[in-house]
């Protein structure tokens, strides 16, 4: 796969992740099943996408520093986020603050000339990541995330 092949599937991926979350819980009918854990101490369908919102928010203003500046110092950003959000919210709610989210980061990857996805930033470890990077991060981290939410889903019989 050639570097812009490989930067389209990464916007693709990231693009694709709301409509997955959609697709697994828009048809739930017993919300109990998504806002409760199978069991006590482990999370639910509706923490598991709150996780995705809180990494996703962390996330953004660090693409958005190296998209701007010169080999930023990302520990600029590194106090924004998680978002703030109310507990009783509801899953769908939850879903989309997320959704809000993933598309700040997307409208942000699709402006970016081919050469932006090799910018860098100097991130909180003192490690130099590329906007690539980044992006790879947030792909890998929804396919983790996925599984963990299909595994809950499974559990509480749940999967559509």
């Amino acid at each position: 796969m050639g570097e812009m092949e490989e930067l389209q599937q990464i916007v693709l991926d990231l693009t694709n992740m709301p409509n997955w979350l959609s697709k697994r819980i828009t048809p739930q009918r017993d919300m109990s099943k998504v806002n409760r854990p199978a069991g006590r101490g482990e999370p639910s369908a509706r923490d598991i996408i709150g996780e995705l919102r809180d990494f996703e928010a962390l996330y953004f203003p660090k693409m958005h520093l190296i998209s701007i500046a010169q080999v930023p110092d990302l520990r600029r950003v590194e106090r924004i986020g998680p978002t703030e959000y109310d507990p009783n919210d509801s899953i769908f709610m939850v879903m989309s603050q997320f959704r809000r989210v993933r598309q700040s980061t997307l409208s942000l990857l699709r402006e970016l000339p081919a050469d932006g996805w090799k910018r860098v930033g100097v991130d909180v470890d003192n490690v130099t990541v590329s906007m690539r990077d980044l992006a790879i991060e947030l792909v890998d981290n929804d396919r983790r995330q996925l599984a963990r939410l299909d595994a809950i889903l499974i559990a509480r019989d749940a999967m559509p």
